[in-house]
């Protein structure tokens, strides 16, 4: 089927696909029950609707992450906008672009075509998830090590070492704070159930002295709005200390993005247990 949608003008094979996400959660009474419950979490006077909104959302991410309809890099790269992009700019050498599940899929596609040269360090490599790239993206959608560690979980140490490497060689990365593997550092309390922040990235802090700055993305129509923050402060020398002020500052901005963008988190409301 997503062939058939791929062969679709953007963004038609997207809203479609976004609204057979939404029509699939009334026949699927787990899912449309998932979705209830979250959504009266955040807003207890509209849950209906903004269930209904929220599943239409993981269509339109699954549109997003297989590119269905885009031909070429070019016109993805006219419906993206930085903001805070200095913030990036302003780093000499290392960084560690921190992710989260919230919003459209992934920072690191829209960076590399917004001519950053970053890497993504996680489980899932976009350009093994599908084989029908055009060869206009294939120069982009190139197999990366650092991102293949769902093959073989044992894998993830091996992974962290070489997103190490390319930390101390001045290289930028970007990996999810909430992500499938490692340690549990804190949780981020939400309405709903909160989101387990793990430790890959702090470690590679720890070990390179990269500086650490917060993306988020959202979508505002059709446009996909970066909003790349601060790096983390790192004047308390005492690691506790200065997790203590990294936690409220990441518990900041997640709560203030749910709040605002609650359609946009199909993750925390059907895909993650944080149970």
């Amino acid at each position: 089927m997503l062939i058939a949608l791929d062969s679709l003008p953007w963004p038609w094979g997207e809203d479609l696909l976004a609204f057979l996400f939404m029509a699939a959660a009334f026949v699927r009474p787990r899912r449309l029950r998932r979705a209830v419950t979250w959504a009266s979490a955040q807003r207890a006077d509209r849950p209906w609707r903004l269930a209904a909104a929220v599943c239409a959302f993981r269509g339109r991410w699954v549109a997003r992450w297989r590119l269905l309809g885009l031909r070429s890099p070019e016109q993805l790269r006219r419906s993206l906008a930085v903001e805070g992009e200095e913030h990036l700019t302003g780093v000499q050498g290392g960084a560690i672009l921190l992710e989260f599940h919230l919003g459209p899929s992934g920072v690191e596609l829209p960076l590399k075509l917004l001519r950053h040269q970053v890497r993504h360090v996680g489980w899932h490599d976009r350009s093994a998830a599908a084989g029908w790239w055009s060869d206009a993206w294939r120069p982009i959608m190139v197999s990366d090590e650092l991102s293949n560690a769902a093959q073989d979980p044992r894998k993830w140490p091996a992974v962290l070492y070489k997103a190490r490497q390319t930390l101390l060689d001045g290289g930028k990365i970007c990996i999810m704070a909430d992500s499938e593997e490692g340690q549990e550092v804190f949780r981020v309390p939400l309405p709903g159930g909160p989101m387990v922040i793990r430790a890959g990235w702090l470690t590679l802090h720890r070990l390179t002295g990269a500086p650490v700055l917060p993306v988020l993305t959202h979508l505002r129509g059709r446009r996909q709005i970066l909003t790349i923050h601060p790096p983390l402060p790192t004047r308390e020398s005492d690691p506790a200390r200065r997790l203590e002020v990294w936690r409220d500052i990441i518990t900041s901005l997640v709560v203030d993005y749910v709040g605002r963008f609650p359609e946009q988190c199909p993750m925390l409301a059907l895909v993650y247990h944080y149970d």
